[in-house]
Order: C-alpha cells, then sequence, then structure tokens
C-alpha cells in the first residue's frame, strides 16, 4: 500500500487536470486553480526540504574536512546568515537600506551575473567545435554562423558589393531556418514531457517515488 496509494493519487489528480484541456466548465477550472495553489504549497515544501537536504550532504564533510570543505563552510554560513537576516527582516527585508536588500543587491546578483558571464566562455568553446567544417551540415552551419556575425557589426554593411544585402540575407536565416529549427525543437520537447507526463500518470515512471 505504501507505493500503491502514492500512485493511485498520482493518477488521479493527473487524469484530473488533464481534463482541464477537454471540460470547458468554470467550476472544473476553479477545482484545477485549487490543485494549483496545493502544488505550489507543495513545491514550497520541496524547497524545505531542499534545504535539509543540503546541510545534510555538506555539513558532514565541512565536519570531517573533506576534500574542498572550505567552500561548502561558506556556503553554509551564507545559507545560515541570509535566513536569518531574511527571517528578521519581516516584510520590509526587500526595502531599500535593508540589510536583505542589500546581500541580494551587492552579493547574489553579482555572483549570478559571474556565473552567466563564465557561460559565454564554454559556449565559444562548443561554438569552436561545432563549427567544425567536417561534413554538410557542420559546413552549412559554419556558414550561416559566418554570415550572422558579420551582417551584426558594422564592418559587415560596409563590405562592398554584398554589404546592403548581408541584413536582409542574416534576417532570412533568423527567420526562416532558425526558426523552423526552433520549432522542431520545442515541438520534440513538448513530445517529451507528455510522454513523461503519462508515464507518471499511469505508474510506469516511479523515480519521483525514490523507487527505480
Amino acid at each position: 500500500m505504501k507505493r500503491t496509494l502514492p500512485l493511485i493519487i498520482t493518477f488521479l489528480v493527473g487524469i484530473f487536470m488533464v481534463g482541464e484541456f477537454f471540460i470547458p466548465h468554470y467550476r472544473y477550472r476553479i477545482w484545477t486553480a485549487e490543485f494549483l495553489e496545493w502544488g505550489l504549497i507543495l513545491a514550497a515544501a520541496a524547497f524545505l526540504l531542499g534545504l535539509i537536504n543540503l546541510v545534510q550532504v555538506n555539513l558532514p564533510k565541512v565536519i570531517h574536512r573533506d576534500k574542498d570543505w572550505g567552500y561548502k563552510l561558506v556556503m553554509l554560513v551564507s545559507l545560515a546568515a541570509t535566513l536569518i537576516i531574511g527571517a528578521f527582516g519581516g516584510q520590509a527585508r526587500q526595502d531599500p537600506g535593508a540589510t536583505y536588500k542589500w546581500i541580494y543587491d551587492y552579493v547574489f546578483v553579482p555572483l549570478n551575473a559571474t556565473m552567466f558571464a563564465l557561460l559565454a566562455f564554454y559556449i565559444a568553446s562548443a561554438a569552436f567545435r561545432a563549427f567544425r567544417a567536417r561534413n554538410l551540415e557542420a559546413g552549412l552551419l559554419l556558414g550561416a554562423a559566418i554570415i550572422v556575425m558579420i551582417a551584426r557589426v558594422p564592418a559587415g554593411e560596409a563590405l562592398p558589393l554584398v554589404g546592403d544585402r548581408l541584413p536582409q540575407f542574416m534576417n532570412w536565416i533568423m527567420d526562416v531556418p532558425n526558426t523552423a529549427a526552433r520549432r522542431a525543437i520545442f515541438i520534440g520537447a513538448a513530445l517529451g514531457a507528455v510522454s513523461t507526463g503519462l508515464r507518471v500518470i499511469l505508474g510506469l515512471e516511479r523515480s519521483h517515488l525514490g523507487t527505480d
């Protein structure tokens, strides 16, 4: 029963939520909105469980001085300080000049920007590997990338003969082949999400129960 009951609840709730797309009655939508509200509450509980798990995983490594324990100590201290300051700050914690607001604006935001800035180097490395014209598809990708990059800089428009046509060709590449490829990727991702949802509803996918 410990495994069967969660599967039954998942099946019933999943079928009920899917019914929203086929039953346009307003009372039905009120109930589905209520279920979504409960979903947000469960998501908040999941964040709390994640916080507890984070401490359980990293605190023993700090105590035993395992590898990179100093970074984990900084993370736990920052976590505790932010949590305490945010809890005691009340509703005014987001006001300008508040300590919690200062931590967010001048510590978290710069660190977040730094992480995304580092991604640029990984993207450049991946692009360098992808743009090696080893076959026809890679050659087409390389040619389209060169055209788009040249057309987006002022030097590209100054090129003789082709400078005026490069922006038009670039717009065609972005609007037609690029849009078609993006839509294909989105359709594939949507089909994958639907298939995963059906597997969860039918009980074929049980990883969310901590099994299999």
